[in-house]
């Protein structure tokens, strides 16, 4: 077994918990892939609606073995709401079909969140993010559907080691159940992407003629691997880490990606980023008497969950992707939304890429910036990770009609 493979081996050791703090630990939007299966086969799905007491409820949603009764939100003026689960060979994906009373565009908005396993609602931090938008298109007479990630609520599936084929095929899967259904029938998409999930819609886009529009909603326009070493640049304050050992640090990051993309040279990544990693924890040290075997320790773990991490299938798979190859091959009308307090895919990297690339695609786009949005598009006071759960439910004035207009009038 090689050095990689016996790390992935390790992974399955680490708890949640333990999981949850190297996640935390990286502060990296992006990290970790949008997981799905990528076999389309045989897509099916026996659904029988009735109402109940006024609600919409589900019965005996029966997907092969699968078997069992859902209470969703309740029809109203503005929505229907109806919980699905598209089953292929390998795997189920659950997902939920917000329908408007009245519709204003014949195209289902197909939402792709963002790093990590996240939930329908991209539920961060308490914020319900793809709820949010789900309801708000509904009272626009936008009908969408927003889906859970692999291993998440109703899907099922390993979310370690899904990659951005898998993720791009299962978007194919979701289109093509509802072209093939005659009860809520698609036949034409715009493809929604927070963060890593725009990746996702414009690849998908690509040469796809049942895609009508792409909105991208804070998504890198770079390889992911320069997203990750932005954010690791980010972490220290020049003011107390020196700027010489936070750039080791970040060369660091970027010889153990390498080595582990090329499963080479592993060995001597490591050693350099063990002795970056302790060099950095000595200056952060505020004890006069330093504790030496504690931060030899301390530099040895963090080495190993970086080593770990580094090597998910989920994360390999998008490092050295360029979005921009694939923003460059759109025919169609692109939403681009910025938040100037977003500190995870910030303008500076990002805008001026991804509008070069549509300028060459010579494809229609519209970007709007919001000032004081953050990564999750709330108004923000910094912009910093450690805000986000401080602030308010909901997003930065404007931002839902901008959304929903440019899909109305595009």
């Amino acid at each position: 077994m090689n050095l990689i493979n016996r790390r992935l081996q390790e992974y399955k050791t680490i708890d949640n918990i333990k999981m949850e703090r190297i996640i935390k630990l990286l502060g990296i939007a992006g990290l970790l892939a949008i997981a799905f299966s990528c076999f389309a086969d045989n897509v099916q799905l026996e659904i029988k609606v009735a109402q109940v007491n006024g609600y919409n409820s589900i019965a005996n949603i029966i997907s092969g073995e699968l078997e069992h009764n859902t209470i969703v939100d309740s029809i109203d003026r503005d929505k229907k709401v109806v919980d699905l689960i598209i089953k292929t060979n390998d795997i189920q994906i659950g997902g939920t079909l917000t329908l408007p009373s009245n519709f204003e565009t014949s195209s289902l908005v197909i939402m792709s969140s963002g790093s990590g396993n996240q939930d329908r609602d991209e539920t961060l931090e308490g914020f319900k993010i793809f709820k949010l938008i789900a309801e708000h298109l509904a009272s626009k007479g936008i009908a969408s559907f927003r889906y859970d990630d692999r291993g998440v609520g109703t899907s099922t599936g390993d979310f370690v080691n899904s990659t951005i084929e898998n993720l791009s095929d299962d978007v194919e899967i979701i289109m093509d159940y509802f072209k093939s259904k005659e009860k809520y029938s698609f036949n034409d998409f715009i493809l929604f992407g927070h963060s890593q999930g725009g990746i996702i819609a414009a690849k998908v886009a690509v040469g796809n003629e049942s895609v009508k529009k792409v909105i991208l909603m804070g998504a890198p326009a770079v390889p992911l691997v320069e997203v990750v070493l932005y954010q690791v640049r980010q972490e220290y304050n020049p003011s107390v880490v020196p700027k010489s050992l936070i750039e080791a640090n970040v060369s660091a990051h970027n010889k153990l990606m390498r080595a582990i993309e090329d499963n080479n040279k592993m060995n001597d990544a490591l050693k350099v980023f063990q002795e970056s990693t302790k060099s950095i924890l000595y200056e952060l040290s505020s004890s006069d008497e330093v504790d030496t075997s504690q931060i030899e320790q301390e530099a040895i773990a963090k080495t190993k969950e970086f080593e770990i991490i580094y090597a998910l299938p989920s994360l390999t798979s998008f490092l050295y992707y360029d979005p921009s190859s694939d923003y460059e091959q759109l025919e169609v009308p692109v939403l681009g939304l910025f938040g100037g307090l977003d500190f995870q895919v910030t303008i500076d990297q990002n805008k001026d890429r991804m509008e070069n690339a549509l300028l060459k695609s010579g494809t229609d786009y519209h970007f709007v910036t919001f000032e004081d949005a953050n990564h999750f598009f709330q108004k923000a006071t910094t912009g910093s990770r450690d805000e986000y759960g401080t602030l308010e439910k909901k997003f930065v004035d404007n931002f839902l009609d901008e959304i929903s207009n440019w899909i109305i009038g595009n």
